[in-house]
């Protein structure tokens, strides 16, 4: 009985490697094509696109190709930039790119992790090491993203005359404060997954 159970639990194990690492990979395209679409998005003909809050203004609007009318408040606006400046211009660039290649580095250490468990060298240090490259992408990458945003967002507040408009302190705070806690609980296993590797050493030395 214990042998049928651990067959069947080496098959559960090998079958959800075998998806983490499809999704994985299916994951990696979505990356690729949402950093080209965002490209697309923000880099227009007209000069660069960008999305502010607003004040609250009341709107009627209609809903399914004018099928339905609604009265509503616009919150948010977008705004096409022309003339921003060439240091706010490289920041999104790098915002893009950033973003994608954090990603990526966590796409990529999670299917490392994956073959990893398919090899049955789970308890290893490269997978402690994949846990810390997921970790430190995701903190890393956020603020990165945040940073270079921030420097986009300046710009384009410049090349419309509205410098004066500051940022959103709070804002920015929660949309860091998601992936730094992410970031730390993947630190959290990563260091456990060291304990695991030298539980297992002590272990194979006193066999």
């Amino acid at each position: 009985m214990a042998e049928r159970q651990d067959a069947a639990s080496t098959r559960s194990e090998t079958a959800d490697a075998v998806t983490v690492i499809v999704i994985g990979a299916l994951a990696a395209v979505v990356v690729i094509v949402a950093a080209v679409l965002r490209a697309v998005d923000v880099f227009r003909p007209g000069g660069i696109a960008w999305t502010f809050d607003v004040d609250q203004v009341p709107v009627d609007a209609s809903l399914g190709s004018e099928t339905a009318g609604v009265e509503g408040f616009i919150t948010q606006a977008l705004v096409i930039a022309p003339g921003v400046n060439a240091v706010s211009v490289t920041a999104i660039v790098l915002s893009i790119v950033v973003g994608a290649i954090a990603a990526l580095l966590v796409i990529a250490a999670v299917v490392f992790v994956a073959f990893s468990l398919l090899r049955g060298r789970i308890f290893v240090p490269a997978t402690a090491r994949a846990f810390d490259v997921i970790g430190w992408s995701i903190v890393l990458g956020a603020g990165a993203v945040l940073f270079f945003d921030t420097l986009g967002r300046n710009g384009v507040l410049a090349a419309i005359g509205a410098e004066d408009v500051g940022a959103d302190l709070g804002a920015q705070f929660w949309a860091f404060a998601p992936a730094w806690a992410a970031g730390v609980s993947v630190g959290i296993v990563g260091r456990a997954f060291r304990r695991g590797v030298r539980l297992q050493r002590d272990t194979e030395g006193l066999v």
